[in-house]
């Protein structure tokens, strides 16, 4: 009722007469070398914000309430944004921004003219640049005053930003400003700042060529320092204040307030404000503080080290703020230009919260009126043994109501899980790793869980134990090794119906035994996001390898396989349970683009493949794939699609498979108050990948790819309350492999039983 109504809200309802509502607003370029993105934000003057490119939402919002005075038309109102009304001014003031933001960037001479399209109480307008051909440089030369001063990182070919040829852009020239400065830092120039580089271009050769001068510009005089050459800093004193704002911090030891603690290592002073024990230790330990802190007494400043200890502390996950400043200590007014000053140092670090919990779940409603929910509680505590440790306890629980066959009635299926992880800011190893620590921020992991799962054909139990390492480069990415990754998988029990069910397929029969998995893994993750923050990108490889060490070694010893059978292989046994022996990799792409405030797009893609080999015949079922579910093909319930175009509806738990390949899109926008929606469309399947598996349809063959490739769509809502995303989604299936008399599902089967789902959620599906 309420769409219907702003459907039919005329949009120059609260136009005022002889105005026009600002439609449309479009920009054309003729010419090459900038692009619409760059000029676009010049614009004075948008449109109201839309959604699926021409739907004035918000405006709409306004338009339906704004003659209503009661709560709710307010509450909506608030949510919406009154008409946008032409500005003849403003349109001048963005045709003027842009040719002078074009003879910025090198094209001078470049237009920019408007047109206004009027039309019955609504207006358009084009923007249309005309670029000029471009300046381009043809010598570059330097004036530096200061004669003292080492000029090689300046003028390094290698390392500058400008070379001749390149255009005479004004942002390249304030990235080489930038750059200079920069390096000064690095070789203790503290007080080096961009704005004593400059610059002079000589046009007077003609043919949009230009002769550049990088001028590098002394200190103004001053009376520490009357003759305005740059001067080098060390660092004299570093202090440290735990537990305090870098507002309220104290610039050294002698203003600290008299209940501070002041522990003294060789490169620092650590202050401490709440000591705890009889021994007075600190909250976080010296030595962690020492290893993070790159910045080093009697050392020239370094911006690099500067930025490196930010990057550490950060890293720690322990504070909220970490602020680094210095300032000037008195010096000998008769020491030489060429001799470094001193410099004071304090790190503010103000620490966030130790513990937090955090709760999630989902519910799902299928066919039949068949439900299935899970529960989640996250505990962290953060500086455990203040060391900067983090410990991680998880537990689960989940219930769902399956109906094996059509006509049986519901049965109860649920699974409990619990994990506790103990992560520490160092390497665990016999020997030094301080140079990794210093600049990788290394990262040690161990985690033990446990999991038991109650199923109508079956009951398990399963432990893991992980020890491993992780680690950041420099260049953002964050790498995983666990050396050390165990499973055990122990069948409680099986129903004796299922048992002879699979029993005829030895694929699956393998897949359902007692299991020891030992070996390692690694993964490797890297994210990044534009200069805007309207674009994030995030990438994560894993790879796990099990069973070839202890392959190799019964190998190498001549061990015997224990027995074997018509569906059982013989293989090699760890205390009479067969270890696993298999490969997997798995690819994660996900894609985030925030167009404006009121929408974004949002795509994932998922492959992954596992390969038993050597000892095993079949990968353990909790190692394989599964499809379907609140964060999957939302048309689906969880483990009911697959795989291939398998279709046996009394075989819920064996819709498992070796090889998973995903996509999934999602456009999200904004409706009101803390409401989004969202329409998604979600694509895959998993797939068998070995002779072996006998289930019909099951096998990825290119042939039957296309045909098997499950498709749904659907819309949700989500409530955002910051810390917190709830969802509601309501999946349709829109092409069922199952179903081979037509590919696609008509609109009128779209309600039908057996072709939708709903599900609740905490969290955005991806």
């Amino acid at each position: 009722m309420l769409g219907c109504a702003l459907a039919s809200c005329s949009t120059t309802k609260h136009v005022p007469q002889g105005e026009y509502l600002l439609s449309k607003g479009r920009l054309e370029i003729e010419g090459e070398g900038l692009e619409k993105e760059e000029l676009e934000p010049l614009i004075r003057q948008q449109p109201n914000k839309t959604i699926f490119r021409n739907i004035p939402l918000y405006l709409m919002f306004y338009n339906f309430t704004a003659d209503r005075d009661n709560f709710f038309s307010r509450w909506l109102r608030s949510a919406g944004e009154p008409p946008v009304i032409l500005d003849t001014n403003m349109v001048a003031i963005t045709t003027q921004h842009m040719e002078q933001y074009m003879d910025y960037r090198g094209y001078y001479g470049s237009t920019a003219t408007a047109t206004v399209a009027y039309g019955k109480r609504k207006a358009g307008v084009t923007y249309r640049v005309k670029l000029a051909t471009p300046y381009h440089i043809r010598s570059i030369a330097y004036e530096i005053t200061d004669t003292v001063i080492d000029i090689s990182g300046i003028v390094d070919p290698n390392e500058r930003l400008i070379n001749v040829g390149d255009i005479f852009d004004g942002e390249v020239l304030r990235a080489e400003s930038s750059r200079i400065s920069n390096h000064m830092h690095t070789c203790g120039y503290y007080n080096f700042y961009d704005r004593y580089v400059t610059y002079r271009a000589d046009t007077s050769a003609g043919d949009h060529s230009v002769d550049l001068t990088v001028l590098v510009a002394n200190e103004p005089p001053s009376p520490g320092n009357p003759t305005g050459r740059h001067r080098r800093f060390y660092v004299k004193e570093l202090l440290v204040a735990l537990e305090e704002s870098p507002r309220r911090a104290p610039v050294d030891t002698a203003t600290a307030p008299a209940k501070w603690d002041t522990i003294r290592r060789q490169s620092f002073e650590m202050l401490c404000r709440s000591c705890v024990g009889s021994g007075r230790r600190p909250n976080l330990r010296p030595e962690v503080v020492d290893v993070n802190t790159m910045i080093k007494t009697d050392s020239l400043y370094n911006v690099r080290d500067v930025d490196r200890t930010y990057r550490n502390f950060a890293n720690l996950r322990l504070f909220r703020s970490v602020d680094i400043r210095f300032s000037e200590l008195p010096a000998d007014t008769l020491l030489a230009d060429s001799l470094p000053r001193p410099l004071r140092g304090l790190i503010a670090l103000q620490p966030s919260m130790r513990q937090s919990y955090e709760y999630g779940g989902e519910a799902s409603l299928s066919e039949h009126w068949l439900l299935g929910a899970s529960l989640t509680a996250h505990h962290q505590h953060k500086n455990l043994f203040h060391g900067a440790e983090i410990l991680d306890i998880n537990l689960s629980g989940a219930f769902q109501k399956v109906q094996l066959e059509a006509e049986a009635a519901p049965e109860n299926s649920y699974e409990l899980g619990a994990s506790v992880s103990l992560n520490t800011p160092s390497i665990l190893f016999p020997l030094h790793f301080d140079f990794y620590s210093n600049i990788y921020s290394p990262r040690t992991q161990i985690a033990l869980s446990g999991n038991f799962q109650r199923r109508p054909d079956y009951t398990r139990a399963l432990a893991d134990v992980t020890f491993g390492y992780s680690w950041r480069n420099l260049g953002g990415m964050i790498y995983i090794f666990n050396p050390v990754d165990m499973n055990i998988v122990k069948i409680l029990q099986i129903a004796s119906s299922f048992e002879e069910r699979i029993g005829h397929n030895p694929y699956l029969f393998n897949s359902y035994q007692d299991a020891f998995l030992l070996g390692s893994s690694v993964s490797a993750i890297y994210s990044s996001r534009s200069e805007s923050g309207r674009v994030r990108r995030y990438l994560r490889f894993d790879t796990e390898l099990k069973g070839n060490l202890l392959w190799l070694g019964y190998q190498l010893f001549g061990a015997t396989p224990g027995n074997g059978n018509e569906v059982r292989r013989a293989a090699y046994e760890v205390g009479g349970t067969q270890f696993a022996q298999f490969a997997k990799l798995d690819a994660t792409y996900t894609y985030l683009n925030v167009f404006s405030t009121a929408s974004a797009v949002a795509f994932r893609a998922l492959a992954g493949v596992g390969m038993a080999y050597g000892n095993s015949l079949a990968l353990p079922f909790d190692k394989m794939y599964y499809c379907g579910g609140a964060n999957s093909l939302r048309g689906w319930q969880i483990r009911t699609l697959g795989p291939g175009s398998y279709s046996e509806s009394n075989d819920l738990f064996n819709r498992l498979a070796d090889l998973r390949l995903e996509v999934n899109a999602e456009y999200r926008f904004k409706l009101f108050w803390r409401m989004e929606g969202a329409i998604f469309a979600d694509a895959g399947n998993i797939w068998a990948i070995r002779d072996v598996d006998a289930r019909e349809g099951a096998r990825f063959t290119l042939r039957d790819f296309p045909r098997q490739v499950a498709i749904s769509w659907g819309m949700g809502l989500r409530f955002n309350f910051g810390v917190l995303v709830a969802r509601a989604d309501y999946g349709i299936r829109l092409h069922d492999p199952t179903n081979a008399s037509t590919y696609f599902i008509p609109p009128k089967d779209w309600l039908a039983g057996g072709t939708n789902s709903f599900f609740i959620a905490i969290g955005y599906p991806f």
